[in-house]
């Protein structure tokens, strides 16, 4: 049975990571649980990147999906932050090793910001290990306050932190 998308109106980019444990299991584990929250259409390749911020840590498994929904940006937060807690994200240090780390980067072309959630993400537009994950769903998705597609923005980057790139089959939503 197919499902129609205007059952969710709504497109979310979100941003995975993680750097400790089994990261295949990680992933998917967090996918099974993401899928409660709507229709995962799209899954970018994974990088392997050098860690942000606290470099004493092994490196980051990073990928990036896109996400129809029919939650507001709020409530689809709070969802993913619980899925997080479930999958013992582990996360004690800013940027330091974690099991499980999960952005919403992008909600439609959404502009939002309050004390506990920032739209698009902030520091998304500077980061290789987030941007090419993306530009594997959509190179022309055009930053909303940037106002430069994904591809354009990649051109512009300064630091680099992509180690590896894990090719991922185009018709699988499962990472492997």
């Amino acid at each position: 049975m197919a499902v129609s998308l205007s059952v969710y109106p709504n497109r979310a980019i979100l941003a995975l990571g993680s750097n400790v444990g089994n990261w295949k299991i990680n992933f998917n584990q967090c996918l099974k649980k993401i899928s409660n929250f709507g229709l995962i259409t799209k899954i970018g390749n994974i990088y392997v990147s050098k860690p942000y911020g606290h470099v004493q840590q092994k490196n980051f498994h990073n990928t990036a999906i896109e996400l129809m929904t029919n939650h507001s940006p709020l409530r689809l937060m709070r969802g993913l932050q619980l899925v997080e807690r479930v999958l013992k994200k582990n996360k004690t240090i800013t940027n330091g090793p974690r099991r499980i780390d999960i952005d919403i980067v992008f909600y439609n072309q959404l502009v939002f910001q309050n004390n506990q959630l920032t739209i698009p993400h902030p520091r998304a537009f500077e980061r290789d290990f987030v941007l090419y994950p993306i530009n594997d769903i959509d190179p022309f998705y055009s930053h909303p306050t940037k106002h430069k597609t994904i591809k354009a923005l990649i051109e512009g980057l300064n630091e680099k932190y992509i180690e590896k790139i894990i090719k991922q089959p185009k018709d699988s939503l499962l990472i492997r």
